[in-house]
C-alpha cells in the first residue's frame, strides 16, 4: 500500500495559530501587546513547532510580518475576535486591514476607479512588496476556507485590469498559487500520483489561462514548497515529484521566482 505524505494540515496550522492568539491576548489584557511583539510571538511558536509560513521558494526577512495576514484571517474569520478586540486589531493589524478594504474595491469597483481609490487608500507605499501582501491575504483566505479560489481569480483579473503594468507579477502570483495548491493537495492525499498531479496542474492552468503560459510551474519549484511549507518528505512525494536540486538549485529557483513571494 502506497504511503500517503504526513505534513502541516490546515487543522495543524490553525490549532497553532489559536495558540498564538492565546498568547498574543493574554499580554493584550496586560497592556504590552504591539505588532511587532505579535512578530516576536508567531516566530517563537512556530519555531517550536517546527514549521514555516505560508510561502513560496524565497525566505525573505521580513516573513514573518507577512505571516501576520495568517494570524488575521484565523482570528477575524475563525475565531470571531474582531469585535470584541477591535482595538487590538486596529493596533497591531493596521495594514492588513487596508489591504482587506483595498481588495473589497478591487473586486467591487470598475478598474479606473479601483485604480483611484486603491492609490489613495494605499498611499505612496502602493507597489510591488504591497500588492504581493495584498494577495497574500487573499491567499490566506483561500487557503483556511474563508474564501474561494474564484474571488482569487477575479482579484488578479481585477488587478490586472485597473494596474495593467502589474499583469507580468500577476501571472507569476499565478504561477505560485497553482504550486502552492499541488502541494496542498499532496498533503491532504488528493493527489497521489505523477498523473493526477501533472492533470491537476493543467485543470488550475486552464483556470489562470487569460495570464498566459507562464502560469505553469514546474516540479521542482512544487518540490520546494511541498517540502518547505507542507514538511512533506518521504517517498510517496518521491513518487509524484521529482527530488529538489538541493540549496543550490533552490537558490536559483528563488531568484527566479522572487516577485510574486514578497
Amino acid at each position: 500500500m502506497e504511503d500517503r505524505p504526513r505534513g502541516v494540515s490546515i487543522r495543524r496550522r490553525i490549532s497553532i495559530l489559536m495558540d498564538v492568539w492565546e498568547r498574543m491576548l493574554q499580554e493584550w489584557e496586560k497592556g504590552g501587546l504591539t505588532r511587532e511583539r505579535a512578530i516576536e510571538i508567531l516566530k517563537e511558536v512556530y519555531g517550536r513547532e517546527r514549521i514555516k509560513p505560508l510561502k513560496g521558494a524565497a525566505n525573505p526577512p521580513d516573513l514573518f510580518e507577512k505571516e501576520l495576514a495568517s494570524l488575521y484571517v484565523v482570528g477575524k474569520y475563525g475565531m470571531g475576535l474582531e469585535s470584541d478586540y477591535p482595538e487590538l486589531f486596529d493596533k497591531v493589524f493596521h495594514d492588513e486591514i487596508r489591504y482587506e478594504e483595498a481588495i473589497k474595491i478591487l473586486l467591487t469597483e470598475k478598474p479606473s476607479t479601483a485604480r483611484m481609490k486603491v492609490e489613495t487608500l494605499l498611499g505612496g507605499s502602493f507597489d510591488e512588496n504591497t500588492i504581493a501582501r495584498m494577495l497574500r491575504l487573499k491567499l490566506a483566505e483561500v487557503y483556511f476556507g474563508f474564501s474561494s479560489q474564484d474571488s482569487l481569480k477575479n482579484l488578479l483579473k481585477r488587478l490586472s485590469e485597473a494596474f495593467p503594468e502589474y499583469k507580468e507579477m500577476a501571472s507569476k502570483y499565478a504561477r505560485f498559487y497553482i504550486a502552492f495548491k499541488i502541494a496542498d493537495d499532496i498533503q491532504k492525499g488528493e493527489v497521489r500520483d505523477r498523473l493526477t498531479k501533472e492533470a491537476t496542474k493543467q485543470a488550475l492552468a486552464l483556470e489562470f489561462s487569460w495570464l498566459g503560459r507562464k502560469v505553469l510551474p514546474d516540479d521542482t519549484y512544487i518540490r520546494v514548497i511541498a517540502e518547505d511549507v507542507f514538511k512533506l518528505n518521504n517517498r510517496a512525494l518521491d513518487s509524484i515529484l521529482p527530488k529538489s536540486k538541493g540549496r543550490k538549485g533552490k537558490r536559483r529557483e528563488e531568484r527566479r521566482i522572487q516577485p510574486q513571494e514578497k
